[in-house]
């Protein structure tokens, strides 16, 4: 029974090792001055000028993971 349960742990703690290294890959935007949708100028610390930019840069991206760019 035991044999059981290492091999769920260790599987356990393949995909939870998989998934730390997925996330790590996954490139992460940085607040420039500028919105990442439309190029705007921004306050400091912002990525986007509103929330529409943020919500159609977001759907953008998205659509781009669906389509494997």
């Amino acid at each position: 029974m035991s044999d059981v349960a290492d091999r769920a742990e260790w599987r356990i703690a393949k995909d939870i090792e998989l998934a730390m290294a997925h996330a790590r890959k996954t490139p992460q935007l940085e607040a420039d001055g500028h919105c990442h949708y439309c190029d705007d100028d921004v306050a400091h610390r912002k990525l986007f000028c509103n929330i529409d930019c943020r919500d159609d840069y977001q759907r953008e991206q998205e659509a781009k993971r669906r389509a494997g760019c």
